[in-house]
């Protein structure tokens, strides 16, 4: 019996060592290392300098010698009662990106684009600061930002699926507002499209709280708003007040590229809603390894397509293929 025992027992650890030779989704690839790190530290591999302790007196004596230490105590009770001790363990603490995303409160306001609004919005946390100090200039003028997304997750690797080519979304570089949010009704919509006379078309923000503290610095105006369906974009003067978007959120280093087009449908409607932030990217020095490690385990990063591009270089417009 203990034989039978013995052998179903070496079969399931030399199917599980089968499983983690192979792996390569990051929880697996994390289930590698914790593994590697038990092993590393397991007193079968390195026999005990000390005799084994004879009775309780003699374990409390070994403890009191590392009570300053107790990530070291707690593995050796648990090394004594034969269970998992702390993980990671000391010398293996694994190295963490720098950067990560934070999540905040969306602004939802009233009309018709609030069910498809997000609750909430993610941003990765060296830009958010400048994000939430531009949003937060909008709210002080009673105006909001619906925002769509700030960030997309990382591509599977896929036969059928080539990687992207646009990075900036998945460095948690470019920013949608919520496109339901203008382009529907430019007298109640919280965005719209639209010029002052016969100026350059602007992306607005509709004052819809004038308690708002910077409210009154905000004045009322006639502008020609887009209202768009999918046959058509046409034009009507709508009188009230709004506060031009993009200038705010330059200020946070979120930028358009190139000047706005007047919409044409509702599918062609110029990406009026699409910002970018390259702050801080060099033109042929910056690669997109470098800015995806800020962000990603080097597991994650190997699981994605997005490792294909890894040696891709900012030339002042994209990521593009090392010359």
């Amino acid at each position: 019996m203990a034989e039978t025992s013995r052998s179903a027992e070496d079969r399931a650890i030399d199917a599980l060592t089968a499983i983690l030779e192979q792996a390569i989704a990051p929880d697996m690839l994390e289930a590698q290392q914790i593994i590697l790190r038990r092993l590393a530290l397991s007193g079968d591999l390195f026999p005990s300098r000390i005799p084994p302790p004879q009775n309780i007196t003699q374990i409390g004596g070994y403890l009191n010698l590392i009570k300053d230490n107790p990530v070291l105590q707690a593995q050796v009770l648990a090394s004594a009662l034969g269970v998992a001790g702390p993980n990671p363990s000391p010398g293996f603490v694994p190295d963490l990106p720098q950067l990560f995303y934070v999540t905040r409160p969306n602004d939802r306001p009233a009309g018709s684009a609030q069910p498809s609004t997000p609750v909430q919005l993610t941003v990765r946390s060296d830009l958010a600061p400048a994000f939430l100090a531009a949003r937060e200039v909008l709210h002080r003028q009673g105006a909001s930002l619906p925002v769509m997304d700030l960030h997309r997750p990382l591509p599977p690797v896929s036969l059928d699926v080539a990687a992207p080519t646009d990075l900036l979304p998945y460095l948690g570089r470019t920013l949608r507002l919520v496109p339901g949010a203008a382009l529907v009704d430019p007298t109640a919509d919280p965005l719209a499209v639209g010029q002052e006379g016969s100026g350059p078309q602007r992306v607005l923000a509709r004052q819809t709280d004038p308690s708002a503290p910077d409210a009154g610095g905000v004045s009322s105006t006639d502008w020609e708003l887009w209202s768009c369906d999918d046959a058509q974009c046409t034009q009507q003067t709508v009188t009230g007040a709004f506060i031009e978007v993009e200038p705010v959120l330059a200020a946070g280093g979120w930028h358009r590229a190139g000047d706005l087009q007047a919409p044409t449908t509702r599918s062609d409607d110029g990406a009026w809603h699409t910002f970018t932030n390259v702050t801080g990217l060099v033109a042929g020095s910056t690669s997109a390894g470098e800015e995806l490690r800020l962000l990603h385990p080097v597991g994650v990063l190997a699981a994605s397509s997005i490792r294909e591009r890894l040696d891709w270089v900012w030339d002042g417009h994209a990521f593009a293929p090392p010359v």
